[in-house]
């Protein structure tokens, strides 16, 4: 089995803004822990998983000992939302072919509480960043984004709009995960720059960030791959709420 890891952070801001949006959520994603006809009263909290590992790198997950979603999902892949019982749950994160746990762990999910699993690697040991998210309604004409350091191998970065001067989110590493920061509506680019020469790494070009919406954006992949390779450096948006 190879090495584990796991960094556990959490969020615990609670406001009418994130009470609402966990309201919509059972309205929004329907893949389930559970039979339908047992969720009515049945506590439940929700997950989500990205695969930021390596490329043509399938991974399976189990939760106490139950496949979910019986198609394995790969690299760059995001699956939305899940409902989950809550409580003390076993996820195990297995190669789909050899049926090897890449990474087992126990978390503990919480009634009505949002969470994300992002996965990663360095060589061939997975890490995984479990976070409770904080998800709160954005503000009038704005959209909430934070951002995912999945690259294991990228000097501190930064986040830059266009045509702004100073930096959407600052100097991150390898591994971190920031909170959502509020974001103007529109159309825009987002553009990853070094800290220390702030030398242009990866963008996305033309993205409209939509009000209301909230995003998250990976880096993955490694800066030592060739830049055509599925393994290249890249920023990938994801959005977090609403999933349309």
């Amino acid at each position: 089995m190879k090495a584990q890891m796991l960094n556990y952070l959490k969020s615990s801001r609670v406001s009418w803004r994130k009470a609402w949006i966990l309201v919509t959520i059972p309205f929004t994603f329907s893949c389930l822990d559970m039979d339908e006809g047992n969720l009515e009263n049945t506590p439940t909290a929700y997950v989500s998983f990205f695969n930021g590992t390596r490329a043509n790198n399938e991974i399976k997950i189990e939760v106490d000992n139950k496949v979910y979603d019986r198609k394995s999902f790969d690299f760059g892949q995001y699956i939305d939302y899940w409902y989950f019982y809550t409580g003390e749950r076993n996820f195990s994160f297995k190669d789909p072919v050899t049926q090897e746990s890449v990474l087992d762990t126990t978390v503990t999910l919480e009634i009505e509480k949002v969470y994300s699993f992002f996965m990663t690697e360095v060589g061939e040991q997975v890490k995984t960043l479990f976070t409770e998210d904080s998800l709160e309604t954005p503000d009038e004409g704005k959209a909430l984004i934070r951002l995912v350091n999945l690259s294991s191998d990228i000097p501190n970065v930064s986040v830059y709009q266009r045509n702004q001067e100073g930096p959407l989110i600052n100097d991150r590493e390898f591994m971190d995960i920031t909170d959502f920061v509020p974001v103007d509506m529109g159309e825009t680019d987002l553009i990853l720059r070094s800290d220390e020469g702030s030398e242009e790494l990866a963008r996305i070009n033309d993205i409209h960030l939509r009000e209301g919406r909230i995003y998250t954006l990976v880096i993955r992949g490694k800066v030592q791959a060739e830049s055509n390779s599925a393994d290249a450096l890249r920023l990938q948006l994801i959005r977090n709420y609403p999933n349309y």
